[in-house]
């Protein structure tokens, strides 16, 4: 059974920051287009945001935790996950425990581009009251 979708759903363009982002679809150009607008928007906020990138298929044990563990000097930091659809058992466990309590003042956008790898992961954000908001983007046809 598909779980409900309680998150707010939006399109590329209406893309904005929250502690949770998860962007999905087929489409790679909308998505960059995405996440570069929640960049821009968090850059205008603070333009000494850190920006990390996180490959989940390749991700190694704890590397999450450190990037978005607080800063000691409290600035805001936007993690850009690629290949969640490809994620490793390391990556999906640790993602799955920082959802339950997220850093506010973190921004982690997670690009699933499509399948069936990370399904927990994807039905923990969309059935859930989690900071998180999802922006769609399917396929271009013409």
């Amino acid at each position: 059974m598909a779980a409900s979708k309680k998150i707010p759903q939006k399109v590329w363009h209406q893309a904005q920051p929250a502690p949770l982002v998860l962007i999905s679809g087929a489409e790679d150009f909308l998505a960059d287009r995405a996440t570069q607008r929640i960049r821009e928007m968090l850059k205008e906020q603070d333009p000494a945001v850190e920006v990390h990138d996180i490959d989940a298929a390749s991700y190694a044990l704890g590397t999450l935790l450190t990037l978005a563990s607080p800063s000691l000097f409290g600035e805001p930091r936007l993690i850009r996950v690629s290949h969640v659809e490809k994620c490793n058992d390391d990556f999906l466990q640790e993602m799955l425990d920082y959802v339950e309590s997220p850093d506010r003042d973190t921004t982690v956008v997670l690009r699933h581009g499509g399948g069936v790898r990370g399904k927990k992961l994807l039905d923990r954000l969309r059935s859930s009251d989690l900071p998180c908001i999802e922006i769609t983007c399917p396929e271009i046809k013409r």
